[in-house]
C-alpha cells in the first residue's frame, strides 16, 4: 500500500463557503489527513463535506464528521454530500446519523440549504 487511502481537498463554492471533497477511505488511519483541515474549515465559515468519492467510512470517521459539525458555531452550518447507493449512504442511514447530519445527493442542494451571513435560507445571491 502507497499510504494514500485518503484524498482531501478543499475548494470554495459560492458565499465563500467551503467543500471538503474526500475521496478513497475514511477509517481510523486516515482520519489524521482530513480531521485538521475540515475543523479548521468549520470553525470560520460554512462547510459541504463532499463524500461522494469516499469508497469506505467506519465509525471514526463518522465520529470526525460529528466532531465537525458540532464545532461549526453561530448560524455557520456543516452539510454533507453522499452518493447514493454507497456503502457511505448505507453506513450513515444505518446508524441513524441522517438524522443528525444534513445530508444531500449533490453539491448544489447542500449549497443552497445552508444559510446566508443573515442566517437566510435558500436565498438567491447576487451574482
Amino acid at each position: 500500500m502507497n499510504g494514500n487511502l485518503l484524498t482531501v481537498r478543499v475548494e470554495t463554492a459560492g458565499n465563500g463557503t467551503s467543500v471538503v471533497s474526500l475521496a478513497g477511505e475514511l477509517d481510523l488511519s486516515t482520519i489524521p489527513g482530513m480531521e485538521t483541515p475540515l475543523l479548521g474549515e468549520v470553525s470560520h465559515r460554512a462547510v459541504i463535506v463532499d463524500l461522494s468519492a469516499l469508497s469506505f467510512i467506519d465509525s471514526s470517521g463518522i465520529a470526525v464528521l460529528i466532531k465537525a459539525f458540532m464545532a461549526a458555531e453561530g448560524n455557520l452550518r456543516m452539510h454533507t454530500v453522499i452518493a447514493p447507493g454507497s456503502q457511505v449512504e448505507r453506513v450513515l442511514r444505518l446508524a441513524g446519523i441522517d438524522r443528525a447530519l444534513p445530508l444531500f445527493v449533490d453539491r448544489e442542494a447542500a449549497l443552497e440549504a445552508l444559510p446566508d451571513g443573515d442566517g437566510r435560507v435558500g436565498e438567491e445571491q447576487p451574482g
